[in-house]
């Protein structure tokens, strides 16, 4: 073999591994202020530019949907869509900013006094189930009040919370999500944007794991909600490892 075609044939092997076991993070940014059926929000499409914001520094791939695209079935569509592209090395991420009920995130088209139109935490589970990503998240800055009855819905907490996917959510199942008075954000939001922005990285070793976002963004949300007074705490459900990377800083 020619030793020139024998290089080029090596360097071509070298540059599809690498593209193979190259880690990508596929996002899925969905934010609503003005809702079909029930009533609108302030700073929520917002939240999704911050957040998208600090996605972009770290080369994710973003799908941003916001307002009437944010269809009960327009969201379904692009979760499977999007989210088939992931390989094992890879992440995926959900971000929601809206509307919540007990039991799942409000869709544009949210039908009023019904869970109609809602994103259930059992069907986001359904989606991510085929999905090959090694690292599965959902960040949701909602209010988790009205829906569906306390029995259902500890059920379907229950059977999300011993699957792979991390669920980070702005508050309880009973409590209301504050957005800030003046801005630009949901609380949970800009604290999230803050965390991921480096602020959570308490051991300073540039990547940012589960353990290290959730403490810094509950402390520092249920703290500030407890000044107004309004009781807002951050919660967390899924089976995975605390150390798990969310965002690589390096």
């Amino acid at each position: 073999m020619n030793p020139l075609k024998g290089i080029v044939l090596l360097l071509l092997s070298l540059v599809s591994a690498m593209e193979i076991n190259a880690q990508h993070t596929y996002v899925v940014s969905v934010g609503i202020a003005d809702y079909q059926n029930i009533n609108d929000l302030t700073f929520t499409e917002a939240d999704v530019a911050t957040f998208n914001q600090i996605m972009a520094q770290h080369d994710a791939v973003i799908t941003t949907l916001t307002g009437a695209q944010a269809t009960h079935s327009n969201i379904i569509k692009t979760v499977r869509s999007v989210f088939a592209k992931a390989m094992p090395s890879d992440a995926v991420i959900f971000f929601f900013s809206g509307h919540g009920y007990e039991g799942g995130f409000c869709c544009y088209d949210m039908q009023a006094n019904s869970h109609l139109g809602g994103m259930s935490y059992q069907e986001m589970q359904i989606l991510f189930r085929n999905c090959r990503a090694g690292r599965k998240m959902v960040f949701a800055d909602a209010c988790f009040s009205g829906g569906l009855g306390k029995q259902r819905t500890q059920l379907q907490v229950q059977a999300v919370a011993n699957n792979d996917v991390m669920f980070f959510l702005s508050s309880r199942l009973d409590e209301t999500s504050l957005e800030l008075p003046q801005g630009p954000n949901g609380l949970y939001t800009y604290f999230l944007a803050k965390g991921l922005d480096g602020a959570a990285d308490i051991n300073n070793d540039r990547v940012i794991s589960v353990n290290e976002i959730y403490n810094f963004v509950s402390k520092n949300v249920s703290s500030w909600a407890n000044q107004i007074p309004h009781n807002q705490h951050p919660t967390i459900w899924g089976n995975f490892n605390q150390g798990m990377s969310v965002l690589d800083l390096r």
